[in-house]
This record gives structure tokens, C-alpha cells and sequence, in this order.
């Protein structure tokens, strides 16, 4: 009976053993998929300023398009843009000049 008891144990401490490492491998894969993940945020970009002259049939949504980054919604660009020249409105005219900041990764 003793012998029995023992199995017992046994299996139970292995059983116990093989949840422990189950768990600490999906900590273990978490933490590194965390660590992946934060890593692709830290893209250093840099701005600058470009002077646009706008041509016939040109739209501020156009242009956004055309300067944003790849990633980039062009609503925001479009609200970027009218916020760097202080415009209230989205209506530009042939001959205006704009400037649009443009912003490039590192």
C-alpha cells in the first residue's frame, strides 16, 4: 500500500512540475512577444517643412495623399496641414502656396 502511495506522489509531482513549465513557457513567450512588439514602436522619424504650390484642380486631400506617410490616416494629415498654414477650411486656390510638414522615419 505504501508503494501505491508513492506512485501517487510521484505522479502527482510530475504532473505538478509539467503545469510549472508549461506556464513559465508562456510567460516566457508573453514577455519576449511583448518586448517584439514595444520594439517596432520606438521608429525615430523626423520633420520638416515643404513649400506647395498649388496647381489647378488641386485638392488639400489630394496633397495630403500624395506627403503622408504610409502609415498615416490622410484625415489627420489634412488636419495637420490646415493647422500648420491657419486655414479654417479645406478650399485652396491655384497660385496659393502651402506648406505641408512631412515626416520621414530615420
Amino acid at each position: 500500500m505504501e508503494r501505491r502511495t508513492q506512485r501517487r506522489v510521484v505522479r502527482k509531482s510530475r504532473k505538478i512540475r509539467k503545469n510549472m513549465f508549461v506556464m513559465l513557457t508562456m510567460a516566457l513567450i508573453l514577455c519576449l512577444g511583448t518586448l517584439a512588439m514595444g520594439g517596432e514602436s520606438s521608429v525615430q522619424t523626423e520633420t520638416y517643412y515643404e513649400c506647395v504650390q498649388v496647381q489647378k484642380g488641386d485638392t488639400i486631400w489630394e496633397i495630403a495623399e500624395k506627403y503622408k506617410m504610409e502609415d498615416m490616416d490622410t484625415e489627420r494629415m489634412v488636419d495637420e496641414i490646415m493647422e500648420v498654414n491657419g486655414l479654417k477650411h479645406t478650399n485652396i486656390r491655384a497660385g496659393e502656396s502651402i506648406i505641408v510638414p512631412v515626416t520621414v522615419a530615420v
